[in-house]
């Protein structure tokens, strides 16, 4: 076997490889099926030129090339049926052309059986090829059109469609047929005579190799990144390989007195395979030795490269600060360490966290020859680098590492501004700070400076929408305490009444005692009232605790019956006596009840109703307690729905358009929902949906964020 033959050998192991690997791996469906079958004949194919390459008996190799010239028969019909099936909806004479395809290519099979189709083989430098007959030009005219036109519908295919994935799907076959048609052609030369070496082989590996990718691979690199990176690695090996191949050459010829073909080719396949595959095993072996010899730092590292990237999901600024601390003391096993932060308006720097070891400095003004060090760097650095620096500031600087016994300080920076900094002590076990250290602390330096920055925007988020929801408080509470002071005022008539009345009937006992105990039962109306709108209009503690909706309710509707009863409103209360409390926040569920209810009763006319139901329901399997509130007033258009729990989206004159988007809000931080169903002209359904029991995620900041979106607030809003 000569080294030639090892090209078509490893062609077809690939490619078988490659069918296979795509027949088990991708989905099953009609291109995967059609590559499959083309990588079996290529398979063929490519076995019909190891043949002809490896066995020098011209009779044998005959005899086995008939067999398999199978292959190259059904290789163009099955190349161009690929491509027909990468899209549906194909022009019926697509179809056709496709049948008339394999319909040649199984008219061939009897000729190529009685050598009508190949005649002979000629020999060359490399061994033998094929000798056509006339029925082997109609041949190669099929390959060649079947060829161009996978192309034209492969270029058709790409400027009509609008689907992202199957355009980058197409870049990566036309990447593949500008390779491999080339290449491919080159095999029909030596037939004619033409003493060409054929690389059609290496085309079709290519080739399979670049569609099985496409088929396979649901995440595709940008063609941009494979053509960059393939030109990248070629002009690597002729830069690196080239020369030492060359050397090679001339120390073989040195040696030998000759260049032998079949030793060099083996050495130059060598050279390209330690190339390819050394970087891979490199990575792989470093990591495997580290975690087997210094397993301790292995995790260290990847405890910290870990928290790197969860760190920018804690929102809470002290809590972030004490986890920081936390891993890296821990993790690098640091003797102390300390953050420093913006100390408000004060242009200064003082220490917000700090471990292990005496106090250190607390401020540092913003223009401290340690601070200028520090930013001008804009990365971790040791205190050994800012002793060796020529500049006199920076001496200063490394004057500050020494007294307070730093070794590496990390700025925190973003956005070109220096948010805060961090200095860490010697290791406990006197190691000294790797690259491998510095190039961590850098990437957890610049997660630590965005979390803190996010933390920071999550702070005033969080006063803005306190002072959002004390608004809406505070509206509601007018409007209540319109409606409370006319109720008032019957009462105080009746004591009124009474006091006007007792000088006369002071002898009256009967009198005395009717009038007392109304008078007693108003006046205790009249409180119940302030103590109920004062409790409402106080800043909540925000606690949560078991509440009963059921009493919630009845409590919060007596609070808004005045209201109800000066716009001639039936208020209706339907408790489903079967539900369980649940864990909550009273006062903010108290709130969502009277915005929700307090909207229903502006957007009913007179003489209307307005119903508050409660019952258990369920929603994706778990259990929740639903408040309805359903008005028959005007109802909502339909092109409005997605907007009404926006921030002040309102439909009413003197409306803050605050009360459905803090309700929502409120229901999203105790992990419910609000939905509404309403028709115009026949009036709205809101759903409040809380969940029972310890389901409630009150506490979870992802909740309070996306509380805040406007966009969340629409997609909840459905009919």
């Amino acid at each position: 076997m000569t080294y030639h033959s090892i090209i078509p050998l490893l062609a077809a192991v690939a490619c078988l490889a490659l069918g296979v690997g795509v027949n088990r791996r991708g989905p099953r469906t009609p291109i995967s099926q059609v590559f499959t079958f083309l990588a079996c004949m290529l398979v063929l194919w490519n076995l019909n030129f190891f043949v002809s390459y490896a066995v020098a008996d011209r009779e044998v190799a005959m005899s086995l090339t008939r067999v398999l010239h199978i292959g190259g028969i059904f290789v163009p019909p099955a190349i161009l049926h690929v491509v027909f099936v990468l899209r549906d909806h194909r022009p019926r004479w697509w179809r056709n052309a496709l049948l008339i395809d394999y319909a040649f290519s199984f008219a061939l099979l009897i000729p190529n059986a009685l050598d009508l189709f190949i005649s002979d083989l000629r020999q060359f430098a490399w061994g033998y090829h094929s000798v056509g007959t006339r029925l082997y030009d109609a041949y190669t005219v099929v390959v060649i059109g079947n060829f161009l036109a996978a192309i034209a519908a492969l270029v058709h295919d790409y400027r009509v469609t609008t689907e992202p994935r199957l355009r980058l799907q197409l870049e990566f076959w036309l990447l593949g047929a500008t390779v491999a048609l080339p290449l491919g052609l080159t095999n029909l030369l030596p037939v004619y005579g033409v003493p060409f070496y054929p690389l059609g082989n290496l085309g079709s590996a290519a080739w399979a190799s670049i569609v099985a990718y496409a088929i396979v691979r649901h995440r595709l690199m940008d063609i941009d990144v494979v053509v960059t990176k393939g030109a990248a690695y070629a002009a690597v090996a002729l830069l690196l390989i080239g020369p030492a191949f060359t050397l090679m050459l001339w120390i073989e010829r040195l040696s030998f007195g000759r260049i032998h073909p079949d030793f060099s080719f083996a050495l130059l396949v060598m050279f390209v395979a330690v190339g390819v595959l050394f970087p891979t095993l490199r990575v792989r072996a470093q990591s495997r030795i580290e975690r087997s010899l210094f397993r301790e730092k292995h995790e260290h590292r990847a405890t910290l490269s870990a928290f790197a990237r969860t760190i920018v999901r804690i929102l809470d600024r002290d809590k972030l600060l004490r986890e920081l601390a936390d891993t890296l003391t821990v993790t690098l096993q640091l003797e102390r360490l300390a953050v420093y932060l913006p100390d408000g308006e004060d242009r200064s720097y003082t220490v917000s966290h700090a471990k292990g070891g005496s106090a250190p400095e607390d401020v540092f003004a913003d223009n401290d020859p340690f601070v200028v060090a520090i930013q001008r760097r804009d990365e971790p650095v040791l205190r050994y680098e800012i002793e060796a620096s020529d500049d006199p500031a920076e001496h200063a600087a490394a004057e500050i590492c020494r007294r307070n016994s730093w070794e590496v300080c990390i700025p925190l920076a973003a956005s070109g501004r220096l948010l805060g900094f961090i200095c860490l002590g010697r290791k406990r076990n006197l190691d000294a700070f790797s690259v491998e250290d510095l190039h961590l602390l850098d990437t957890l330096a610049a997660e630590a400076a965005i979390a803190l920055e996010n933390a920071r925007l999550y702070g005033e988020l969080k006063k803005s929408r306190d002072i959002i929801e004390r608004t809406g408080r505070l509206s509601a509470m007018g409007t209540l305490a319109a409606g409370i002071a006319h109720e008032i005022r019957n009462p105080l008539v009746s004591v009124q009444t009474f006091f006007q009345l007792a000088p006369q009937r002071i002898h009256d006992q009967e009198f005395f005692t009717g009038f007392l105990n109304l008078t007693a039962a108003e006046v205790q109306r009249i409180s119940d009232l302030i103590t109920e709108l004062l409790s409402f209009a106080k800043s909540p503690a925000h606690k949560i605790q078991g509440v009963d909706l059921n009493d919630l309710i009845e409590r919060t509707t007596k609070l808004l019956e005045p209201e109800a009863r000066k716009q001639r409103i039936k208020l209706v209360r339907m408790l489903a006596l079967d539900l369980p409390a649940i864990r909550a926040d009273s006062d903010q569920v108290k709130q969502i009840v009277i915005n929700l209810v307090l909207n229903a009763i502006q957007a009913t006319t007179p003489s209307g109703s307005v119903t508050v139901f409660t019952r258990r329901s369920a929603h994706q399997g778990k259990p929740f307690c639903q408040i309805e509130v359903r008005d028959t007033g005007i109802g909502i258009p339909q092109r409005m729905i997605e907007d009404i729990f926006n921030p002040f989206f309102t439909t009413k004159e003197k409306g803050t358009g605050l009360g459905l988007s803090i309700a929502h809000q409120l229901a999203t931080e105790h992990g419910g929902f609000i939905t509404v169903a309403s028709e115009e002209g026949r009036g709205s359904s809101f759903y409040i949906n809380l969940p029972e029991g310890n389901q409630a995620v009150f506490t979870a900041e992802e909740a309070e964020i996306e509380a805040d979106l406007p966009l969340r607030y629409g997609r909840m809003a459905k009919l």
